[in-house]
Parts: C-alpha cells; structure tokens; sequence
C-alpha cells in the first residue's frame, strides 16, 4: 500500500512533466490534420487539371495521399510524446502478421483493388456486369466496387470477386450494337417488310451510319418469318433506343399492311 501511495503522491509531478508533451502532441495531430486537409483540397483540384485522368484515378491518388499523409501526422505526434516508435513497430509488425493470417480474404480484395486501378478494366460511370449483376460504377476504393442498378439498388462487390471473375464492361470500346428480332406472317413481301422495319430507324440522330443499320431474314419459326434489325450507338444511348425502336417497327408495319403473327392452335376433332 506504501508503493501505490507513493506512485499517487507522485501523479500530479507527472501530469506537470507529461503535460506538455501531450499539448505538443495534440497540436501537431490537429495542426497536422488541418495542413492535410488543404493538402488535399489541392491535389484534388490539380488531379483535375491533369490530362486524360479520370474520377477513378485520381480518386485513388487522393485516398493514397491522405492515408500516407495520416500516417505521418500519427508518428509525429507520438515522437511528441516520447514514444519509443521501434517498439511500436515491432508491435505492429506482430500486429500486421496476425491480421495477415485472419484477414486473408481482405488483403485479397486490397490487392485486386490496386490491381483494378492499374489495368483499369471500367472507369467509374461505365456500365459493366461483375459476377452476373449489371449496374453503373459509382465508387471505387481499395477494398470494394459500388455500382447502382438500373432500378435504382446499389450493390457493393468485394474487389477480389471482381477481379477474380468475368468483367463485362459495355461502354469501353465507345459503341455498342443492338439487335432486336421481329416477327412477319409467311405471306408477307419479305423486301417490303425489311425496308419497313429499317424506316424505323430513319431520322435519328442517336442511331450510328457508319456501318449503316441492317436487317435481313434470321429464322422461320413455327408461325413467324424472324427479320433481325441490326445497329450500332452510343453506350450511353442503347437502352433508350431500344424501348423506341419497337413501337417505331409496329407502326411502319401496319403501315405497309404487313401482319406481325402470333401462335395459332388447330384443334383436330376425329368422329367416334
């Protein structure tokens, strides 16, 4: 009981010798902090000035930056306060090869987050399709890829099951082609009903020329005659053109007296 006394006698002796070191410490942590986020502010606005780099880029930049940045305000602060930083780093060195074994999966999905920012497979706002789901990019960090449905549902995907898999990105080559099938009865003027179906595409401007819209005969199906129209657009532009191209293809139809066919059933009555 004398020791603890003694040790309590001695805490506000203490307090006066620590105090300071811990004031130093605090300000250079905020000091630091608010240094860092001007930092910042300027690498952000200089990352979009930079020529050919995108959202996802320098965002990755700027992340990097600002960890590196926390990083050295931490150690500073605790050589403020006369912390010995080798025994800490032997600390954390025990720390970082015990979370290695636990967090496996997690340093996976780190390193194919740096590996996505290196051979950059989508840009954020390109629409893709990872692991059979198909959205929008709208974040990518270190560790995971957001994306937003085209219903409006945001789907988090871990980036080692990203990269591990099939990367379907729709807008990378610039254009993408349509094909939609139409059906015509048997009877029907086949030349006349091809030239019909491509008169829908007259007059938009969305809707590439170069190669030209094509449609040609693709199968004879049970009750139909199946003419493919085929054509090329803008990434951007391919879901809106194909809500507007079948009411468009209906009316030229109808226009050309052309039937669009639908299945018959023949029912077969024998005599007892």
């Amino acid at each position: 009981m004398e020791i603890l006394y003694k040790k309590l006698e001695q805490l506000p002796d203490m307090a006066i010798q620590f105090a300071p070191k811990l004031v130093l410490a605090l300000a250079i942590f905020f000091a630091g902090k608010f240094i860092l986020g001007k930092v910042m502010k300027y690498v952000h606005a200089l990352a979009l000035k930079i020529p050919n780099i995108d959202k996802t880029l320098a965002g990755f930049f700027e992340s990097t930056i600002s960890f590196v940045g926390m990083v050295l305000i931490c150690v500073a602060a605790l050589t403020a306060l006369s912390i010995d930083l080798s025994f800490l780093a032997t600390v954390i060195t025990a720390l970082v090869l015990a979370l290695g074994f636990a967090l496996q999966g997690t340093l996976g999905d780190l390193a194919s987050g740096i590996l996505i920012i290196i051979f950059r497979p989508f840009n954020i706002g390109d629409e893709v399709e990872l692991n059979g789901t198909k959205g929008f990019v709208t974040h990518l960090s270190l560790f995971s890829t957001r994306m937003r449905t085209g219903d409006n549902v945001e789907i988090i995907e871990a980036n080692g099951d990203v990269f591990g898999n099939t990367i379907k990105n729709y807008f990378a080559l610039g254009k993408r082609r349509l094909d939609m099938d139409f059906g015509v009865s048997y009877e029907a003027d086949l030349d006349k009903s091809i030239a019909a179906i491509l008169s829908a595409t007259d007059g938009d401007d969305r809707i590439f020329q170069n190669p030209l819209p094509w449609a040609k005969v693709v199968n004879l199906g049970d009750s139909s005659v199946d003419i493919q129209l085929r054509l090329w657009c803008d990434p951007n532009e391919h879901r809106n053109i194909a809500m507007d191209i079948p009411q468009r293809v209906k009316i030229a139809l109808d226009k050309a007296g052309i039937e669009i066919p639908y299945p018959h059933a023949v029912i077969i009555q024998r005599k007892a």
